[in-house]
């Protein structure tokens, strides 16, 4: 397990939620999907989920995703659609 300092700081690897029209279709099935650090694994993605909100996870899906535009702007990001057993309400912290 992740120790409370040690997590307070995996925390700020996660960076927002995103809500488009195709992760809101998710929501309905207990999906959601955010945006994370490019050096998190799943399994200390799911360990800083579980420990943050306090519910259980069935699955972690990652993907990279490629940034638009000039290429030296082009900054790695990481997507992670997590499946949880119970509703989370991430809106509302």
């Amino acid at each position: 397990m992740i120790s409370k300092k040690k997590s307070q700081k995996l925390v700020d690897f996660l960076k927002k939620p995103v809500l488009t029209e195709k992760t809101t279709k998710f929501l309905e099935q207990k999906q959601y999907t955010f945006e994370v650090d490019v050096q998190l694994t799943k399994t200390q993605i799911k360990q800083i989920f579980e420990q943050y909100y306090g519910r259980k996870i069935k699955s972690v899906q990652t993907n990279r995703v490629q940034s638009v535009g000039l290429k030296s702007l082009i900054r790695p990001r990481k997507r992670v659609r997590l499946h949880f057993v119970d509703n989370i309400s991430f809106l509302s912290q």
